[in-house]
């Protein structure tokens, strides 16, 4: 189960462009696009793997009008179905911290 504390690392064969206030994800090995709503969007590009789903749902908040709590449940609802996708991996420490 994701939580808080967990970190979202992008896979490196997912191309990312914005559209307007949306955008749209592409995975190149499988050719399969998703698009993103603008909250969504911002999420992808702040995931890198230094920062929680909770830092993420801060930095949230200040850019856009939710709550913490909500922002933190609906990060981890899009990481959840990211993850399914093969877009992130779910990690209980930064990727910096991950064996090479």
């Amino acid at each position: 189960m994701i939580n808080k504390e967990n970190y979202l690392i992008k896979d490196t064969e997912v191309l990312f462009t914005s559209m307007g206030e949306d955008a749209v994800l592409l995975h190149v090995q499988r050719g399969d696009y998703y698009s993103l709503n603008r909250v969504g969007a911002r999420v992808w590009v702040l995931s890198d793997g230094s920062k929680t789903i909770q830092d993420l749902a801060m930095t949230i908040t200040e850019e856009f009008d939710i709550s913490l709590e909500q922002a933190e449940k609906d990060i981890a609802e899009l990481a959840e179905q990211l993850q399914k996708e093969g877009l992130v991996t779910v990690s209980e420490a930064p990727q910096d911290s991950q064996p090479a």
